[in-house]
């Protein structure tokens, strides 16, 4: 019986961990400064069951203007190339962290919305020190053209009123939720540790991520691990680090389903 294109491409993807949120990409960001820092951090991925990244630099113009998809893909192909070279055997996939702004539908409308391992799935942020009003409409647009927004790490951002109420109406209309390993060790602020611990308890995640940066802040990472799967089931963790990453580079939006 010969087998279809989709199963083909599925063995293609490893088993093991898969980190949706990394900044491995060599100095173009906040994250790694060269290739060696990205090795390193690779090589400690590995030692702990990671099979794969998806990159996800700072898609934030302010910041980082040179930031686009046809850039982005070709970095992650000059990394590949580089760890062909080194035999080091670590899948990597193209993707963002987008910054939402108060234009950014404009941006999206003019540029496209970059995407993780070219899927439906975006990864996003924001820092405002209040829940604006363009924060929803950002998530209803997404959604609205078939997207399946995940905002990152919302254990880290300011403590503001009904935080909890705004995560759940986003759940509720199909919003996802990927927690940052570090918040466990208490490193991020104690009201990250409480956030996240507090928000795994009520199911609110759908994935746990690395989001490391350079090579010194992977170790923290890796002891948020460590609590995590020391604190819940090891089918907990193997869904939000193996499961749900593998399903969402397989492009299967309808077996993603929230915690919530």
């Amino acid at each position: 019986m010969q087998e279809s294109e989709q199963d083909q491409f599925e063995k293609l993807i490893p088993r093991g961990k898969i980190d949706i949120h990394c900044h491995l990409i060599p100095g173009v960001d906040d994250g790694c400064a060269n290739i060696e820092e990205s090795i390193a951090i690779i090589e400690e991925l590995k030692l702990h069951g990671y099979v794969g990244s998806i990159c996800t630099p700072h898609i934030w113009k302010e910041m980082f203007p040179i930031m686009s998809a046809s850039h982005i893909d070709r970095w992650v192909e000059q990394m590949e190339e580089e760890l062909v070279g080194r035999d080091l055997n670590y899948a990597l996939w193209t993707g963002g962290e987008i910054r939402l702004h108060k234009r950014v539908i404009e941006e999206w409308k003019e540029e496209g919305v970059i995407t993780l391992a070219k899927s439906k799935y975006v990864l996003v942020d924001f820092w405002e020190p209040k829940w604006a009003r363009w924060v929803n409409k950002s998530f209803e647009y997404l959604l609205s053209e078939g997207y399946k927004p995940i905002l990152a790490h919302p254990e880290r951002l300011p403590e503001m009123k009904k935080i909890d109420k705004y995560l759940e109406s986003l759940l509720a209309e199909g919003v996802l939720l990927q927690g940052n390993f570090q918040c466990f060790t208490g490193e991020a602020g104690y009201q990250a540790d409480v956030n996240i611990r507090r928000w795994m308890d009520a199911g609110y995640y759908t994935f746990l991520a690395m989001d490391a940066h350079r090579p010194d802040s992977i170790f923290s990472r890796i002891d948020g691990l460590d609590i995590a799967m020391a604190t819940y089931s090891q089918q907990t963790i193997r869904e939000m680090t193996e499961i749900k990453p593998r399903e969402l580079i397989l492009g299967l939006q309808s077996t993603v389903t929230d915690q919530y």
